[in-house]
């Protein structure tokens, strides 16, 4: 597990954008603390929906694909 773990952090690194790989590591780890590293609102607010599952996030979402992405992960 613990093999897995940092196989999946080692790919976030990879990423070249500094927002989608904090997002990664949001999302590998389920840990906000890299979601609010994010300088993209949607972005931001879409990880945030995410990991707290909750979907107040998404509604802050100013554009629509991401807001539909944001919903349809939570439900």
């Amino acid at each position: 597990m613990l093999v897995s773990v940092a196989a999946n952090a080692q790919g976030c690194n990879d990423i070249k954008d500094k927002d989608k790989a904090n997002y990664c590591r949001a999302i590998d780890t389920n840990d906000k603390s890299h979601c609010q590293k994010i300088g993209s609102n949607d972005l931001l607010n879409l990880c945030m929906g995410k990991v707290e599952n909750d979907i107040k996030y998404c509604r802050r979402i100013a554009t629509d694909k991401i807001k539909k992405r944001c919903e349809n992960s939570i439900r």
